[in-house]
């Protein structure tokens, strides 16, 4: 984000969330109702950041140091488990909310052949990145592969302490519904309390991913904006489909997407320092 983007995006949010405080069981009563919409963005509503983890790891993986046989062949074995990892990733979470949402019973296939098919598009992604821009993408693969984890530990654990339930769970809304900053210490995970933060949001959220990628991609610069509406209506669309399904109330969703976005840009401008440093100290960079 640039300092102006960041003036307006976190003030909006952090507005948004505080009005939401005093009308956030009256929007989910309006909107409550699973339906199509809902079904598909919980599907694919996290899908991109996980691609883009996958690239990420794909990208370290062709531009690791050759130059010592041995720290090569260890760094493609760890780079390697990372491409497992987020290929496993991206194929069996869609499958599973597949099977949640729609076909209830698609076999363990499905699922490999949903990881494999990210997994080449991941794999022509990354032979497809210049070698002269072999710096900015190895930097833009750190920063999401960093960032994706911080999501994963950071919403992971708040959940479990925070413990709300979450709407479509409820009942009796009227008498069981709890405000957002009430925390519960449930004192472990449990998905019918797993409402706050909205971790389907704050992975949409990580579409913010694509605004680094014109450093990555020549073909992108000069389409920086148009990157930035994508990655902004992803994470509005997604968060609003959340409510919708019941799944979260309005101040899981606003307070997910400041979250990932706080996550995202202490990842990116601490890694982006580091980089710069170690070019300026004159370390070698990864060829």
């Amino acid at each position: 984000m640039t300092k102006k983007e960041r003036w307006i995006v976190f003030p909006s949010v952090i507005v948004l969330l505080l009005g939401a405080t005093f009308f956030d069981l009256r929007i989910s009563l309006a909107v409550y109702g699973k339906n199509l919409f809902s079904t598909i963005f919980e599907v694919i509503g996290e899908a991109p950041i996980q691609f883009l983890a996958l690239f990420g790891a794909l990208v370290l993986l062709r531009f690791r140091s050759k130059k010592n046989k041995l720290v090569s062949a260890v760094l493609a074995g760890a780079y390697g488990l990372l491409v497992v990892a987020f290929a496993f990733m991206f194929g069996f979470a869609t499958i599973n909310y597949v099977n949640e949402n729609i076909a209830h019973e698609l076999p363990v296939f499905a699922s490999l052949a949903t990881a494999l098919a990210g997994l080449a598009f991941a794999i022509w992604l990354a032979r497809s990145v210049p070698k002269d821009r072999a710096k900015e993408a190895v930097t833009f693969a750190i920063i999401a592969i960093v960032y994706v984890l911080l999501i994963v530990i950071v919403m992971n654990s708040i959940k479990g302490i925070w413990g709300r339930l979450r709407m479509r769970e409820m009942l009796d809304p009227a008498s069981e519904f709890t405000p957002w900053y009430q925390i519960h210490y449930r004192g472990g995970f449990d998905n019918r309390y797993a409402s706050f933060p909205s971790g389907h949001t704050m992975n949409a959220a990580g579409m913010i991913l694509i605004t680094i990628l014109p450093g990555v991609f020549p073909k992108l610069t000069g389409k920086e904006t148009l990157l930035r509406v994508i990655a902004y209506a992803w994470a509005v669309v997604v968060g609003f489909s959340r409510v919708v399904a019941g799944a979260h109330f309005t101040t899981d969703v606003l307070f997910g997407i400041l979250l990932s976005y706080t996550l995202f840009e202490i990842t990116r401008v601490i890694i982006t320092k580091i980089r710069q440093n170690k070019k300026t100290m004159g370390a070698l960079p990864a060829e």
